[in-house]
């Protein structure tokens, strides 16, 4: 049987603008500008203490990047919590977890975001229809951020999955990476962050799809 991880911001859902944004105010306060590359290039897939000690400074403290993730996160969740119709996941993501869900088929999330983030989804998005807190793995400082492939491989390790039945579903290059360097056995591409272009010529991607509404031909 095969087994399932997806990347969650970009993938089961599709914030990337928002976090953009987010990260556009929080860097404008400080004076630094952030472009469209500078932003897939860096923030598209690693933790946020990764993307803090690129673009503020590579000796800021933990409890420097503790207070600076807050002030980000917060911008982003106050958008979030102000526009109705972000408050869902990507066009046919609920009903492929419903049927993963129905059908007994293990899946969970590997995510870069925080733990404060997880547990808004939950609120918010209800997420916690699919996921308990053992199925979402994330980093928040315990882990290296992705492209390494720790939280892939824990997740796999946690949940007994067989890296070569594991499904990997990214939105973002370093997380294509992280899987590809996890040896799962398949990974596939939404192309709602980089465009479908982005992932031609990748022989480690094996499908490129553009939301869930047909993903049940994956299962």
């Amino acid at each position: 049987m095969r087994q399932f991880i997806f990347d969650f911001n970009g993938t089961l859902y599709q914030d990337t603008a928002l976090h953009r944004q987010a990260w556009g105010a929080f860097l404008a306060r400080r004076g630094i500008p952030l472009s469209d590359e500078d932003f897939h290039n860096y923030m598209c897939g690693p933790p946020n203490d990764a993307i803090l000690r690129h673009f503020i400074s590579p000796d800021l403290s933990d409890a420097q990047i503790s207070r600076m993730a807050f002030e980000k996160e917060s911008l982003y969740r106050d958008a979030v919590r102000a526009d109705p119709s972000m408050q869902r996941l990507t066009d046919g993501a609920a009903d492929i977890l419903d049927e993963l869900k129905a059908r007994g088929i293990p899946y969970a999330i590997a995510t870069g975001s925080s733990r404060d983030n997880v547990e808004f989804y939950m609120e918010v998005l209800r997420i916690d229809r699919w996921f308990d807190y053992d199925h979402i793995f994330y980093a928040e400082g315990r882990l290296p951020g992705k492209p390494d492939p720790a939280i892939y491989r824990l997740a796999m390790e946690k949940l007994g999955y067989e890296p070569g039945k594991v499904t990997v579903v990214e939105d973002a290059m370093a997380g294509i990476e992280s899987a590809r360097r996890a040896g799962v056995g398949r990974i596939i591409a939404i192309d709602t962050t980089m465009g479908l272009r982005a992932f031609d010529g990748m022989a480690d991607v094996c499908a490129v799809i553009h939301d869930f509404t047909d993903f049940e031909r994956f299962l």
